[in-house]
């Protein structure tokens, strides 16, 4: 079986299921990694902290996974992965704190419970993968569109007229909205297959 066949078959998460699957893991980590960096700057990790503690965060995802039933009527996947970014994070504060001798700011579990409150995380997170998704989408456009195309495209993003596009990148107007149009179809094609290949986290 082809690597292509092999990932039309079955999705990341369940090829991240089998523990020997090595390269599962790598192209798990590939589309995890920032994603998991972003919502915990979100939650306010310290920069230092945050690389090691995302590393951390990854590997409980990826031990947990052969325990998650990807069954549609039990919990959502972005509820899985929210209790987890919050159990590491509850155990990243228990122990910075506990260092710095400042466990009286949180005089009780559920003090520290509700400052970063799992409900808020996987809210944060919806909101964050709707923008990794369309990040990770141009990350992947980019590249295939040459001369002034994604240029075009990143000018009308910022709500610059055709007309003046046109005048600055030395384009007629009608070449300035087929360039915008290509760009755009191309990047709604790729966010559904970003979403395709990550169904999962929606359902």
């Amino acid at each position: 079986m082809s690597a292509g066949d092999w990932n039309t078959r079955l999705t990341l998460l369940q090829r991240a299921q089998d523990p020997d699957d090595h390269q599962a893991w790598d192209d798990f980590t590939n589309y995890y990694h920032k994603f998991v960096m972003v919502i915990l700057h979100q939650m306010g990790v310290n920069e230092n902290d945050k690389a090691d503690l995302a590393q951390e965060v990854l590997l409980s995802l990826w031990k947990s996974l052969p325990k998650l039933d990807f069954d549609s009527n039990r919990a959502k996947f972005r509820t899985w992965m929210s209790s987890i970014i919050h159990r590491r994070v509850a155990d990243h504060y228990r122990k910075v704190y506990r260092r710095s001798e400042k466990m009286e700011k949180f005089r009780s579990e559920e003090a520290l419970e509700e400052s970063i409150s799992q409900p808020e995380i996987e809210s944060l997170i919806q909101s964050e993968w709707e923008v990794y998704v369309v990040q990770t989408a141009m990350e992947r456009v980019t590249p295939i569109f040459s001369g002034k195309a994604m240029e075009v495209f990143k000018m009308t993003m910022d709500n610059i007229s055709s007309d003046v596009i046109a005048g600055k990148l030395d384009l007629q107007r009608n070449s300035v909205n087929k360039l915008k149009n290509r760009v755009k179809e191309r990047l709604l094609s790729e966010i559904q297959q970003i979403k395709q290949e990550m169904r999962l986290f929606n359902e």
